[in-house]
């Protein structure tokens, strides 16, 4: 059975009503998966079940809504799993003391395959999503066939050249994490007056999803939470220790993640791709059909240029 939009509860009326929203509900099916350290979390699902699975990676909490259209297109060859992360989006679901380490939540990403494995066809990742995805295989908790990391959110020393979300706003997410929720008010009020938080792209109701972790100064600082256990990580050694066959992507018009971030991660994985993407943004995992179509024809074995 299709997902239907009032089992996303932290969505309101005006969000439901979005045809993002709705159009992106009707791609997956729901259930839940129970963690190792007995956190719930929603897991959503797409295609036949007797194919090969993909395990879909989102922005640390970010909606589910955001993967509908990569998840679409890949369901035609696949079985796709994704969920939300502990925390976020879904605020009210998660105590406040869980654990938001990066070790468990690429834990979570073994709880929610749906029969005991810890192996998969590939795994795709998004933007802060592939801190998990990376440390999963780099760390033997997830095999798998093949790896994909679009616009990859992992800070490394020799990405010289940032964006301007990754010179102001990553520094700041440990800051707010040490100031508390005073501190998170405050970055939340800086956050709204921009045009978007963390968006880059001219797409209104994508934007508006994106918010939803800034809804309040308490979520403000969840959000810090996650995206600092990302920063703790020494990941030039991490990346060295995966083996899969990788491929990053990365949108040309990128305005969060700066194209010298991805190429330093294709470089950190032995043998990594790095390919770029033309004539889409940051949210271009949702709204390209360019990056969809690179994105399964990896996942065919299709040939992809090598070129950094």
């Amino acid at each position: 059975m299709a997902l239907e939009t009032h089992r996303l509860p932290y969505l309101c009326e005006a969000h439901r009503s979005l045809a993002v929203v709705v159009e992106g509900a009707g791609v997956f099916r729901q259930r839940t998966a129970t963690t190792d350290d007995d956190v719930r979390l929603a897991v959503f699902e797409a295609g036949d079940e007797r194919k090969p699975t993909v395990l879909l990676v989102n922005a640390l909490g970010i909606s589910v809504l955001f993967m509908a259209a990569l998840a679409k297109r890949l369901a035609r060859d696949h079985h796709v799993v994704t969920w939300e992360s502990r925390g976020l989006p879904d605020f009210d679901a998660f105590d406040p003391e869980v654990d938001l380490s990066i070790r468990q939540q690429a834990l979570d990403a073994v709880a929610v395959l749906p029969r005991p494995a810890k192996a998969v066809h590939a795994i795709v990742a998004f933007c802060s999503g592939a801190n998990i995805a990376a440390y999963a295989v780099a760390n033997g908790l997830l095999d798998t066939q093949r790896l994909c990391l679009i616009s990859p959110s992992i800070e490394l020393p020799d990405a010289l050249e940032k964006s301007d979300y990754q010179r102001t706003m990553l520094p700041l997410w440990p800051k707010v994490v040490t100031g508390g929720t005073r501190y998170a008010a405050l970055v939340r009020a800086l956050l709204q007056k921009g045009a978007d938080t963390e968006g880059g792209d001219d797409n209104p109701a994508l934007s508006l999803l994106n918010g939803l972790p800034f809804d309040t100064a308490e979520s403000t600082y969840r959000y810090a939470q996650l995206q600092a256990a990302c920063l703790e990580v020494d990941w030039s050694r991490h990346l060295a220790r995966i083996r899969p066959p990788t491929l990053v992507l990365h949108c040309d018009e990128d305005a969060i993640i700066h194209a010298q971030t991805s190429q330093a991660v294709a470089r950190c994985i032995p043998g990594a791709l790095f390919r770029g993407v033309p004539g889409s943004g940051h949210f271009g995992v949702h709204t390209s059909s360019s990056l969809q179509a690179a994105v399964a024809a990896y996942l065919a074995r299709a040939p992809i240029t090598h070129h950094i």
